[in-house]
């Protein structure tokens, strides 16, 4: 027969295990966390964490947004930047359009595309968002940029692209991950795409959780 001790001590170690559960719990709610981009329904993670070499980061969503062609939708976006503070809407987009922080773009589609397209839409999209001379010296790493997209896109195919701390754009195409490009005006006029005065998204809805 088990000592009253005993007893005892299987039902603190059984409160101490249930204490833990319970503490876990909210640690997977956040961690299981959603945004959903309302146009295409496509859901994001409130919070990515990657590894780039042997440093970690971790990003938090600044807000989401479609990319329609006229009025078909091409994608749903959720942008992401490491430790997102308050601020008015100029200030956000300065601080994003800015080296520093580790920020991230995840585009998921909700249509299939030629490659020629996609490819044309980025050769475009820098084009317009730098002046000519900044485009002479930046086109052979654009090219090198739209070299990296290679094949179709069919829907719910996945693009992610990452601006780390010292300029440096890593692009995830299809799950494939290509070689870094590191250059401050591509770096920034890639952001510009989508955060430029000319951005082919509402911009507004990128930074809608973090502008006051």
């Amino acid at each position: 027969m088990p000592s009253i001790a005993h007893i005892h001590l299987e039902i603190l170690m059984k409160l101490l295990a249930l204490i833990a559960c319970l503490a876990f719990v909210p640690l997977m709610a956040r961690s299981q966390q959603t945004v959903t981009e309302p146009s295409t329904e496509k859901k994001f993670p409130a919070e990515v964490t990657f590894k780039n070499g042997e440093t970690s980061y971790t990003v938090s969503v600044t807000g989401v947004a479609v990319r329609k062609k006229v009025i078909i939708k091409v994608y749903g976006m959720a942008h992401y930047m490491q430790n997102p503070v308050r601020a008015t809407r100029k200030d956000a987009f300065a601080a994003i359009l800015t080296d520093g922080k580790a920020k991230q773009i995840s585009m998921e589609f909700v249509r299939d595309v030629d490659l020629g397209k996609i490819q044309e839409a980025y050769h475009d999209g820098f084009k317009s968002n730098c002046s000519a001379e900044d485009f002479a010296k930046i086109e052979p790493l654009v090219n090198k940029f739209v070299g990296y997209f290679t094949k179709d896109v069919k829907e719910n195919d996945q693009f992610v692209l990452r601006w780390l701390p010292g300029n440096t754009i890593v692009a995830i195409v299809q799950g494939e991950e290509k070689p870094p490009i590191v250059d401050a005006t591509f770096a920034k006029t890639l952001w510009s795409i989508w955060f430029g005065e000319d951005s082919i998204v509402d911009r507004d809805d990128l930074v809608s959780r973090i502008a006051e």
